[in-house]
């Protein structure tokens, strides 16, 4: 299993990512356990901070956003252990990016 938990670090938001061995299907939970299961989605990297873009489908099983912007304030060891995550969350996947920090 592979799984992300982030909180913004100035508004306390929590996002996180979650994908089972064998399976297609990545659970995306925000706020304190709304979930919905996606095939893939558009999450990019770009320093310390994750931005994630949902289908309006996916949006209205959450909270109604279809844009979270995660502040992470993590360390260059952090980012490091989270990118290898979520690569393995996305194997297989298009939809994750990194951009330079």
């Amino acid at each position: 299993m592979a799984f992300v938990y982030c909180v913004d670090v100035a508004t306390k938001y929590c996002f996180s990512l979650t994908r089972l061995p064998d399976q297609g299907e990545i659970e995306v939970m925000v706020l304190d356990q709304l979930n919905a299961s996606v095939e893939d989605l558009n999450l990019t990297l770009s320093g310390d901070v994750l931005t994630a873009h949902l289908d309006p489908d996916t949006a209205s099983q959450l909270d109604g956003f279809d844009e979270y912007v995660v502040n992470l304030g993590v360390s260059h060891e952090e980012r490091r252990q989270l990118i290898t995550a979520l690569k393995k969350i996305f194997e297989g996947k298009r939809g994750f990016r990194v951009e330079s920090s």
